[in-house]
């Protein structure tokens, strides 16, 4: 019982946190202050991994590719869009944010829907092997696994496309 009420404390205060973080991206004016609030999210997401699900592949593959790359494009992309403070606050307060705030108070409504539902306690812990899921990634998913590449690809070509100056 003990270890119960430790792990949902665990899970509060690293909920909590993520949380935190995530209206940071969303709030914070600045574009790399928002990156950096993205780092620290991705950062708390892989302790979470660790502590509560018992899976550290999955933690150390969220700190590589997500903190380690994706982290690292989208602040190239960033740099390359050469953002003015002026710009930023022009379009800060639109329908838009007012929409991801309702999607925000939605989704947090979900989550308390599946955590008062959910019987039995804490998801069982197995160690996911590598290679078990490198078969996986590369057999039945390798059409997503490249076209999620080709996405990435698109994605950096077309930062570049808009960040290009008119002659």
């Amino acid at each position: 019982m003990g270890a119960d009420v430790l792990h949902i404390i665990i899970a509060v205060f690293l909920g909590l946190l993520i949380l935190v973080s995530a209206l940071g991206v969303v709030f914070l004016k600045n574009p790399v202050h928002s990156a950096l609030s993205l780092l620290a999210n991705l950062c708390i997401t892989a302790i979470m991994y660790v502590a509560l699900l018992s899976a550290p592949f999955v933690a150390i593959v969220q700190v590589i590719v997500y903190m380690g790359a994706v982290v690292v494009f989208v602040l190239f992309v960033i740099m390359l869009m050469d953002i003015r403070p002026a710009d930023i606050t022009e379009r800060f307060l639109t329908p838009r944010l007012f929409l991801s705030l309702a999607a925000v108070v939605v989704f947090a409504l979900q989550m308390l829907f599946v955590v008062a539902t959910v019987k039995g306690g804490w998801i069982p812990t197995k160690y996911v092997h590598a290679g078990d899921l490198a078969k996986l990634l590369f057999t039945k998913y390798a059409l997503l696994f490249e076209l999620v590449s080709v996405l990435i690809f698109a994605a950096a070509a077309g930062a570049v496309a808009l960040a290009k100056k008119r002659m």
